[in-house]
């Protein structure tokens, strides 16, 4: 990566505005249900980031601004997701963010990039990230991708699937 371009850490902290600066944007009409304006307007949004290709893409409300903040929180989680770096040296958090909280992508993507270090053995993460294997667990069902992007892997590294307690 060339050294003036952003890192994930630095985009997942980025404001809206700032972010939407390192996307493509295009906006086309919406599909499915939802009423007579729903397919007249181009409200849905897709924002695809220039870098890496990661996209995402929103049409829940008539609102094409609406659209496009909920296609950023989107993008983010996939960011997080699908953008891999070495861990942190040290865990940088203190416990799981809340969902909604603008710090859950960044917690998502440290945590998975740990997850890959360790090669998804939860008692390792979990002494990586100064907490239990049951409150991990507890952590990863925060977000329904999360978990099953964690089993998938799981999986694919000869490991069995979490089960929620």
């Amino acid at each position: 990566m060339h050294n003036n371009q952003p890192t994930r850490d630095r985009l997942l902290h980025m404001d809206d505005a700032t972010l939407l600066r390192h996307c493509r944007t295009d906006v086309f009409r919406g599909t499915g249900r939802g009423g007579q304006k729903r397919n007249t307007t181009e409200s849905a949004v897709r924002l695809t980031h220039e870098l890496t290709g990661i996209s995402a893409e929103n049409d829940d409300t008539r609102s094409q601004a609406k659209n496009r903040t909920l296609a950023l929180r989107e993008l983010r989680r996939q960011l997080a997701l699908q953008w891999r770096q070495p861990p942190p040296a040290k865990w940088p958090h203190s416990s799981a963010p809340g969902k909604r909280s603008p710090d859950f992508a960044l917690w998502m993507a440290h945590l998975l990039d740990a997850c890959e270090a360790f090669q998804y053995r939860i008692s390792d993460i979990a002494r990586f990230c100064n907490t239990s294997t049951a409150q991990l667990v507890k952590d990863l069902t925060l977000d329904r991708q999360l978990w099953r992007h964690i089993n998938e892997q799981r999986r694919e590294h000869g490991h069995k699937p979490l089960k929620i307690r």
